[in-house]
């Protein structure tokens, strides 16, 4: 009879609170909702081309939440790479690393408002610390079952050289632009991802003076949380080599595993 008992007051006390809701679904989900969120990890190797060469490993950590109006993204990425000179020695020829953060505010179905922020040093690029905020708009729309963003931005920054003395560089704060394009193209019942990622930041006194950064991956889902991707990164700064850089490109073309939690 305990059992029996037990059993039923379970079931009243779960049942009572929704009697007389005739939307019993739509009231929970209004009263008590649940935000959604995502994180991944990643872990891959790395060949490169222009500023950098032979081996490098690179790994990253993102996260991303809906809070509804809002939605925060953040993103930490390291690399570090090494490779052997003339005289057979082995020396550090790449270490960066980046934090990015922004943060979107639904304005329609397919317009949002968003605040972006990042700081990052760049070995190869000489750049000691790099400064960057600023305000933007992005447009999304799914075309032929590819989900697309168009996005433009004004920006703000600061870039603080490595090696100061040895080059004239002033250091000064910088009013950019930025334009950027991306899509991205499931296959395969979701077992296959292929993502394209575009932006260009030219200064807007000095349209000469620019980045400009391309990410293409694609992506084979093993399971659920598990996948493996296959990135071609290349980064162009216009002021690179002013700051003693070899070259004023910087690629790389890596496998890495991806983890993905919820």
């Amino acid at each position: 009879m305990r059992p029996t008992f037990i059993n039923c007051l379970l079931l009243s006390t779960i049942v009572s609170p929704l009697v007389g809701q005739e939307n019993t679904s739509g009231a929970a989900t209004s009263i008590n909702p649940s935000p959604n969120w995502e994180a991944k990890g990643e872990l891959g190797a790395s060949a490169f081309f222009g500023n950098t060469s032979q081996f490098a490993v690179t790994t990253a950590v993102s996260g991303e939440a809906d809070k509804g109006l809002l939605d925060l993204n953040g993103r930490f990425a390291f690399a570090y790479g090494e490779a052997s000179n003339k005289l057979g020695e082995t020396v550090m020829n790449k270490r960066a690393w980046e934090i990015t953060s922004d943060v979107n505010f639904d304005a329609g179905e397919s317009f949002k408002g968003f605040l972006l922020g990042k700081i990052e040093s760049a070995y190869e690029k000489k750049i000691d610390l790099r400064y960057n905020l600023g305000i933007g708009g992005k447009y999304e729309r799914d075309f032929q079952g590819m989900e697309t963003e168009w996005s433009f931005a004004m920006l703000a920054e600061k870039t603080l050289p490595l090696e100061e003395k040895l080059f004239l560089i002033e250091r000064k704060i910088v009013a950019k632009w930025s334009a950027g394009l991306a899509f991205t193209k499931t296959l395969r019942d979701g077992r296959l991802t292929i993502e394209s990622d575009l932006s260009v930041e030219p200064e807007l006194k000095k349209l000469s003076s620019v980045t400009l950064s391309s990410r293409q991956s694609v992506s084979l889902q093993l399971n659920q949380s598990i996948a493996i991707q296959f990135s071609f990164v290349d980064s162009f700064d216009s002021e690179a080599q002013a700051r003693g850089a070899r070259s004023n490109n910087d690629g790389q073309i890596f496998f890495s595993l991806v983890s993905t939690f919820r």
